[in-house]
This record gives C-alpha cells, sequence and structure tokens, in this order.
C-alpha cells in the first residue's frame, strides 16, 4: 500500500545550507538528568550535616555525577577531579569552621576547574582567565537549561537506553502504585498493628529545608555540567587598546619607586636604632615593628593584580621595551618580596606580644603564601618556569591548605598560648573556649582554669558515627576523661 503522506523537508545540509554549530559537546541524554539529580542530593546530603564523612561521600558524588553526565573530559580534568576529594576528606579529619570554609572552597574550585578545562596551552590558567570574562563565565551555566530540556526531551521520547529503562519503570509504578494502595487501605482496616505501621512522621520544616538545599545543589551542578559540556569557548581577551607598553611601564615605574623608598625606610630603622624610629615616628620601636602588617599584605596583594593586569603588555612591546618591561617586572617582584618578609616578621613581634589568634596565624600563612606566588611569578616572568604559572599556583595553594589543615591550627594556637601565659591573668581563656572548637579541645584541657571553665558547661559535639569527624570523636573522649 502506497503511503499518501507528503515527503518529509530537506534537511539543511541537504539543500546546502550552512549548519549551525552545535554549542554543547555533551549530547542531552538521560544521564544527564541523573546526574543533576545526584549532584543535588549529594548537596543536600552534604551541607546539612557538621563536617565529616557525610561531606566526603557527597562530594564523591558530584565528582562521580560529573563523570557520568559527560562534562569532565581528559586525563587533567580527571586528575583535577580526583584532586578535589583531597580537601574534601580534610573535612573528616578537622572540625575548624575556618579550615572547613576553605576547604569547601577548594574542593568546588577543583570541581570547576575540572569540568572548564580544555585541552589548550596553559589549561589552567585560560579556564581561570575564563572566569574573569564576564560572557565566558556566565553564558553557559545560563544556557544550560538548554541542555536540560532537552535531555528531559530526550528522556520523556525513550531515546537512549537509560531513557527506555525509566520509561519501563514509570509504567511499571504507574499500574503498581493504585493496586499497593488498594491492598495497603484494606490490611490496615483489618489490622490495628499494621495500621500503626503505615503512619510516617512527617516534619514539614525539614522536608521544605532538604527540598531547598536539593534544588540549590541541582543549580550548582548545572553551574559544573554548563562549563563542561560547553563547546563555544571565548577565546582570551586581548588588552584594551587604549593602553600599551608605555602606560603599563610608566604604571611599574611608579610601583619600583614607592617600594624602592618603603625598603630605604626599613634599613634606615634597622640601621639608626630606636632613637631615630621614636623622634621621627613618636613610637617605641616594639610599637613600630608591630603595626601595618595587615597593610603589608594588602599591598602585596595589589601589587600581584597588577603585576597579572599588565604583563600582558609586554607580548605587544618592541624588544627594547619588552625588555625594559621585564626588568621592571623583575624589580618589582624582588621588592614585593622583601615587603613580605617585613610583614610576616612584623607579625612574629605582634603575636610574641599579644598571643596566638586564628586570624593572626591565618595572616602569617597567606604572607608566606603570597611570597611563594611572587617566586612562581619571577620564574616565569624569566622564562625559567615554562609550563603553566597558574596551575603551580593553584597546586600550591592546595598543598598549603592540606599542610595547614593536617597540622591543625587550632590546637597549635591552645598548647602556644597556653605554654606562654598558662596560670597568669594574660590567659585568654574566654577566647580559647568560645573561638576554638573541638581540634583545639584535647590540647584546652591540659590547663586546669580552662578545663574547669569546660567542665562547667560542657560543649555539645556531634560523634555520631554517620558524621564521623575524628577531631570531634578525640574532643568527645578527651572531654569524658577530663570531667
Amino acid at each position: 500500500m502506497t503511503s499518501t503522506l507528503p515527503p518529509p523537508p530537506p534537511r539543511a545540509h541537504e539543500r546546502g545550507e550552512a549548519v549551525p554549530d552545535d554549542p554543547w559537546r555533551v549530547p542531552p541524554s538521560t544521564a544527564v538528568l541523573a546526574a543533576l539529580v545526584v549532584g543535588g542530593v549529594a548537596f543536600d546530603l552534604g551541607v546539612r550535616h557538621p563536617a565529616g564523612v557525610l561531606s566526603l561521600v557527597s562530594i564523591a558524588l558530584v565528582a562521580g555525577a560529573g563523570m557520568a553526565g559527560g562534562w569532565v573530559r581528559g586525563p587533567l580534568a580527571r586528575r583535577l577531579l580526583g584532586l578535589s576529594l583531597v580537601p574534601t576528606a580534610m573535612l573528616v579529619l578537622r572540625d575548624s569552621p575556618w579550615l572547613t570554609a576553605l576547604n569547601v572552597t577548594a574542593a568546588l574550585g577543583l570541581l570547576l576547574l575540572s569540568s572548564m578545562v580544555r585541552p589548550e596551552p596553559q589549561p589552567i590558567g585560560r579556564a581561570i582567565g575564563r572566569l574573569a570574562n564576564p560572557l565566558a563565565a556566565v553564558e553557559p551555566p545560563v544556557r544550560s537549561f538548554d541542555l536540560v530540556v532537552e535531555s528531559a526531551r530526550t528522556a520523556a521520547a525513550g531515546h537512549d537506553r537509560l531513557g527506555r529503562r525509566l520509561l519501563r519503570l514509570v509504567r511499571g509504578a504507574a499500574l503498581a502504585i493504585p493496586v499497593v494502595m488498594t491492598l495497603g487501605a484494606l490490611l490496615a482496616a483489618a489490622d490495628a498493628l499494621f495500621r500503626s505501621w503505615l503512619v510516617l512522621p512527617l516534619d514539614v520544616e525539614a522536608t521544605t529545608g532538604h527540598g531547598i538545599g536539593i534544588a540549590f545543589g541541582v543549580g550548582l551542578t548545572m553551574v559544573l555540567a554548563g562549563h563542561g559540556a560547553w563547546a563555544q569557548v571565548q577565546p582570551v581577551r586581548r588588552p584594551p587598546r587604549f593602553l600599551g607598553p608605555t602606560e603599563a611601564a610608566v604604571v611599574l615605574t611608579g610601583v619600583v619607586a614607592v617600594y624602592a623608598v618603603f625598603v630605604l625606610t626599613q634599613v634606615l630603622a634597622l640601621a639608626a636604632g630606636a632613637g631615630y624610629v621614636q623622634r621621627t615616628t613618636g613610637l617605641t620601636y616594639a610599637e613600630y615593628a608591630r603595626a601595618g602588617f595587615f597593610q603589608l599584605v594588602a599591598a602585596a596583594s595589589v601589587t600581584l593584580a597588577v603585576l597579572i593586569g599588565l604583563r600582558r603588555y609586554r607580548a605587544s612591546a618592541s624588544p627594547r621595551m619588552a625588555r625594559r618591561l621585564r626588568t621592571l617586572e623583575l624589580s618589582t617582584v624582588g621588592l614585593t618580596l622583601t615587603v613580605v618578609a617585613v610583614a610576616v616578621r612584623r607579625l612574629f613581634l605582634y603575636e610574641a606580644e599579644f598571643g596566638l589568634t586564628m586570624l593572626r596565624l591565618s595572616t602569617i600563612v597567606f604572607a608566606v603564601f603570597i611570597g611563594f606566588v611572587f617566586v612562581v611569578t619571577g620564574l616565569s616572568i624569566t622564562g625559567r618556569l615554562r609550563g603553566d604559572a597558574v596551575g603551580v599556583v593553584v597546586f600550591g595553594a592546595l598543598l598549603t591548605l592540606t599542610a595547614v589543615t593536617v597540622a591543625n591550627p587550632e590546637r597549635i594556637i591552645a598548647e602556644r598560648n597556653i605554654q606562654r601565659f598558662g596560670g597568669t591573668a594574660q590567659l585568654d581563656v574566654d577566647y580559647l573556649v568560645e573561638r576554638l572548637g573541638a581540634d583545639a579541645l584535647p590540647a584546652m584541657l591540659t590547663d586546669p582554669t580552662v578545663a574547669a571553665t569546660l567542665c562547667a558547661a560542657p560543649p555539645a559535639i556531634d560523634d555520631r558515627t554517620i558524621v564521623f569527624n575524628w577531631s570531634r570523636r578525640e574532643a568527645a573522649d578527651a572531654l569524658a576523661a577530663a570531667c
């Protein structure tokens, strides 16, 4: 029998027309939808409990969703995905809110990088550069709604194997639910004990909270999927045309001049002694040396941003101007390293007078890391570091955070302050008890005054196995033994 239906219209390539490029390098599929749901549930699982083993499970599930959804591709992307589990594992080791926030940020950042890297020169640096470009950073996650819609259509039509299986399960559930509900109602009417088992406790607040957590987690996973599935990678932005090598040289010359004068003042302060400092500033040498460390670290950070922003102009300069810019950049790096050293020295002087806190210890670590970044920058400027300098900084930051977490900074703070001020009025018991947590509690119990305060009002410690955390378990054991 001959069909009376009209023939389908010719496709674009059959008509000789240009076929528009597909913006997605991941085809729409049911697996994409499943990965988004897993990411949403995992996020809710991780954030609604204290830092611990559930956090590790949740990030591992998000990483698995990225692999299953297809938006994590290539050896480097898989390595970054595996590295995201390193800071997450630190959540099982430590309970400090400072470290928890940093490790969660590091894990999410590595997940984002794993979805953004491409097989190109300096892949991590290029990926972070695209994050600095508003269009390149915002368009993929916004357009990911298109990918979700197309994936939903694929699943509803059963165009892939997983979609066909889900359709069969949905049809089976549609048939089973009426039968099961009818039988359950009849058996509940026949037996009171069975009927009591069917009463399920429903906490509206908890249910709403889980719903919000899952929805937020799905949105966060869509951001990762959008960057990983997006095929149209924006090129690296070129410097503005109204600026050039000459303007960059002027800015760097000003920076070098300011730092040169500052270094000269430090040399004079050391050579002339405390009398010169007091006559000039009205401060004792101890007061002078202990002041200004936060400003010095901020100045180093601003200088780093200036170097990163201006170094691109060296590529478009003449050979002679390029040599001048390189000399100015290296001078800036050397002088800034001197400023970082002065800042670290002042931090230690301040700590020797007033004790150690998490803020002061964190600033010391940050200042040392800024010095590491400037060393990497100097090696990159001289050409001794030919690889991805941004990647070296990223891995250095991860290594620094892991080392600090393993070292247990809260316990170091408690031990150092108790060792120096224990038994005196200088020991800030309120800071130890109110600001430090489970990580420092075993060390705090070694001081009688602090132990008495803790035992008078023992802190609540969640040491359940389901949210296992090494520091919380040690703290609970130490508190039970001491009190």
